[in-house]
């Protein structure tokens, strides 16, 4: 099946600013907000103006994630699905405020099928945690669990806003992660990922959280992954292996891994 690789428009509520984005290629983006306020506060209405990639964070109102890469697509097997990769901006750790939810929309603007991100963070179960600076991936499938779409889809939408989450996850950032193996299996949406964990901290740790993120030669996302290692011992190392959702590119990839351990 044809993939349906597209701009989507990044909104996000609450007095968030409207962010549109190429995931294909980043070259530049066009905030619709600009066309009916200054970017400064208080300033005169102003015409839509091309601002860099990633877009700029507000430096007031509420908190939210920057969108620093994503796609979108439709399966074999008519699901349609979406990755994307969501930094924090902040000098401390921050959790969604009202879950991330994401909705596809036609060409007309008009909505689909709404959905919630599952964050692969590998430490709060799906529902979020990004320390300072981090980037974490998230995805979601629109139609796994409910009917395929009988309509053509346009364009997605992600709605990140968030909360400090200091104090939440007792985590230590004193691990290492190393690949081993991905393999996609033809045009399936799902790939293999093994690896190793280690623990370099002086504690023992419930679990290591293993993050991959998975990128073509251009430097497109095609897959996110997480896949963890329990009960790992101060010093020691352990074998991981899960699977990511993704595409199989056209020819190499290449992998950014991180690593995450967590006490409960």
């Amino acid at each position: 099946m044809k993939n349906a690789y597209i701009f989507a428009i990044v909104v996000l509520v609450m007095s968030l600013a409207v962010l549109a984005c190429n995931f294909s290629a980043p070259t530049g983006v066009t905030s619709q907000d600009e066309a009916d306020a200054s970017t400064e506060p208080g300033g005169e209405a102003g015409g839509s103006t091309a601002i860099p990639f990633p877009p700029p964070i507000a430096t007031t109102g509420q908190l939210r994630l920057e969108i620093v890469q994503y796609q979108a697509w439709t399966d074999r097997d008519g699901n349609a699905r979406a990755n994307v990769l969501m930094h924090n901006p902040y000098d401390f750790p921050v959790t969604p405020a009202y879950g991330a939810s994401v909705s596809l929309l036609n060409n007309s603007g008009e909505s689909l099928r709404g959905g919630e991100m599952y964050f692969l963070d590998g430490i709060s179960g799906g529902g979020g945690f990004i320390l300072p600076g981090e980037t974490i991936a998230a995805n979601t499938c629109f139609t796994c669990e409910e009917a395929l779409l009988t309509e053509e889809w346009g364009s997605v939408v992600f709605t990140t806003d968030v909360k400090d989450a200091t104090g939440v996850w007792d985590y230590s950032t004193d691990v290492e992660a190393t690949v081993g193996d991905v393999s996609f299996d033809g045009d399936s949406p799902i790939f293999w990922i093994t690896g190793t964990v280690k623990n370099n901290s002086d504690t023992a740790l419930d679990r290591i959280s293993f993050r991959l993120f998975v990128f073509d030669q251009a430097g497109n996302l095609v897959g996110a992954a997480e896949a963890s290692a329990w009960d790992v011992g101060p010093g020691r190392s352990a074998n991981v292996d899960g699977y990511g959702i993704g595409q199989a590119p056209d020819g190499p990839v290449e992998y950014e891994v991180s690593a995450l351990g967590v006490n409960y």
